[in-house]
């Protein structure tokens, strides 16, 4: 796409705020799409009609908000996000961290969101789905028999995303990726092993979503999560003292 009057200056507002707002503008009316690359930071500045500064703290506030993503090199920039919910696992880590957000808070929407899912999964999932997740069962088992730092890893999430998968609803996908990450994050600074019965608590709840039974599906993972709520606020409140 042209980098040449793409946008149009700003006159009013802080100007890294108009930055920003022209730039989701864009991408909800589809002229920007996922993939696309933004200006150089100069450009943006000229066709804006502010400074530099202002540009780059636009584009530092969009990449955490997961509107855009920096890419590294020659043909490096900053692109139009593919759409992934790492701004919104951010957007809740620094809620929690600045303590608007108590953990308990966060883990409660969890358990009440893969609640959800495993309704809808249980509606919509097919086979494949279901191999999917059996498939990374047993590839976290053989993870963790050698005794790795797994909430440090992907490995320990990738259950959580192919259950939303298997709603069909790309936004569920997203929040649910968002949540399970921030868990993973603040319970990986407590403790990088998670709990031994981890591979069991799964291998239950994939059998009871090929059985279609999502109410026997819903409680095992909520007593799993419901303990793991428990583990964390008791560490938490120990870290304090």
């Amino acid at each position: 796409m042209s980098d040449t009057d793409m946008f149009s200056p700003v006159k009013v507002r802080r100007a890294f705020e108009a930055v920003c707002d022209s730039i989701r503008a864009q991408v909800a009316a589809g002229t920007l799409k996922p993939g696309d690359r933004l200006p150089t930071d100069r450009a943006l500045a000229e066709q804006f009609g502010v400074s530099r500064m202002a540009v780059r703290e636009a584009l530092r506030s969009l990449e955490m908000a997961g509107v855009v993503q920096a890419q590294a090199g020659v043909t490096g920039g900053f692109f139009i996000s593919q759409g992934k919910s790492g701004g919104i696992s951010q957007a809740v880590h620094d809620m929690v961290a600045l303590g608007n957000i108590p953990t308990s808070d966060v883990t409660e929407a969890r358990i009440q969101l893969t609640g959800i899912a495993i309704r809808l999964a249980c509606e919509r999932g097919t086979a494949q789905d279901f191999d999917a997740i059996e498939k990374d069962i047993e590839r976290y088992a053989a993870a963790a028999r050698t005794g790795e730092p797994l909430r440090d890893s992907s490995v320990i999430t990738s259950f959580d995303h192919l259950l939303g998968e298997a709603t069909h609803n790309q936004a569920m996908v997203m929040l649910i990726d968002a949540l399970s990450e921030v868990v993973r994050n603040m319970l990986a600074r407590i403790d990088p092993v998670p709990g031994s019965n981890v591979v069991q608590v799964r291998r239950k709840v994939l059998r009871y979503l090929r059985e279609r039974d999502p109410e026997r599906a819903a409680a095992a993972l909520k007593k799993h999560l419901t303990a793991l709520d428990a583990y964390l606020e008791e560490r938490s409140v120990a870290a304090k003292r």
